[in-house]
């Protein structure tokens, strides 16, 4: 049977149920459709508008004291720097707050030291923010965090690495927001290339709508699976139960089961990169609640607890069957 890349997993598991059904002479079950998760709130709900801290002009004529600072600023405020995205405005952040912290020219004097000091205390306890507003904003990331349909293919899960790569940076960059101190100066081309990796690229998404299609179809499949209590497994019945056997190792086991434990590990990896960078600010915490407890709470995630649960609840139908008809494991 050729599988739709459009339902892949669905084609997979209804194969797997049909054999089973067949071999218990009873209907195949007519898998439902998956429900829809959670979608990401509105950009215009989640954004954080910030102060703007400005000074005067032979305040930022100051600036030129520090190494490349005005010249950071004066691109900041002219018409490229007016039209940033949100790793834009990120980016030049960090970049100004880390040009301040090094600015330690012995030749400053002690009231322009202070008013440095000063400026860099202001624009801190911001930088989170920025940092919120590029999560939820920067076009690229929005579109990785959108749950989507279809479900990932079985044989390759193509952007798997395009999204480590991002979501670990978008947790360095986070850190730095948060006053880690970073003495490498920051560059603008990690987070381009990182960004450019998630342009076009949908894989977070229908990971999470996987691991809930996994979920919908197993627990489908356990209720249906109830019906194997009704073979005997004496006598000619015997012969059924090994049939069965083979169709859970050759349907299931091989094929669908190997499907999972991938996106399984993958998740795993992944999920406390997005627990984290997902924070939101308290403002927000209430608009965020239902998308991060099904997918952004790390391993607490429900899509992750329901898919996990069902697993084992489906591997505890078919343990239960084997030892009663007295089969082991192939």
């Amino acid at each position: 049977m050729a599988c739709s890349p459009q339902d892949e997993l669905e084609s997979h598991f209804q194969t797997y149920l049909k054999r089973v059904a067949h071999i218990l002479s009873v209907a195949e079950p007519a898998l439902t459709p998956v429900p829809a998760l959670p979608p990401l709130p509105s950009q215009r709900q989640l954004f954080l508008t910030q102060v703007r801290i400005s000074s005067s002009v032979l305040d930022a004529l100051k600036l030129g004291q520090c190494n490349g600072l005005l010249e950071l600023v004066a691109e900041h405020n002219g018409p490229i720097g007016k039209s940033q995205s949100a790793a834009g405005q990120l980016l030049y952040h960090l970049q100004f707050q880390q040009a301040l912290q090094l600015c330690q020219a012995p030749y400053l004097s002690p009231e322009l030291q202070s008013w440095l000091h000063e400026i860099a205390q202001q624009k801190a306890p911001l930088l989170p923010g920025y940092h919120w507003n590029m999560m939820i904003a920067e076009p690229e990331t929005r579109a990785a965090l959108t749950p989507r349909l279809p479900a990932l293919p079985f044989h390759q899960q193509v952007g798997y690495q395009s999204t480590l790569q991002a979501f670990s940076l978008f947790a360095q960059l986070q850190n730095q927001a948060q006053g880690e101190p970073r003495s490498q100066q920051l560059s603008s081309e990690p987070l381009n290339q990182v960004l450019s990796g998630l342009y076009q690229n949908h894989y977070l998404g229908r990971l999470f709508y996987s691991l809930h299609s996994a979920a919908h179809y197993l627990e489908q499949s356990n209720q249906f699976l109830q019906q194997l209590e009704g073979l005997d497994c004496r006598r000619a019945g015997q012969e059924d139960a090994k049939r069965l056997r083979n169709a859970l190792q050759h349907y299931y086991i091989k094929d669908i089961q190997h499907y999972l434990g991938q996106i399984d590990r993958q998740f795993v990896q992944l999920a406390p990169l997005l627990q984290r960078t997902l924070e939101p600010p308290a403002s927000k915490r209430d608009l965020m609640h239902d998308y991060r407890k099904q997918v952004a709470l790390g391993l607490n995630s429900q899509v992750y607890i329901r898919y996990r649960r069902l697993t084992l609840d489906h591997a505890k139908v078919w343990q239960n069957f084997l030892q009663r008809c007295e089969l082991s494991p192939l």
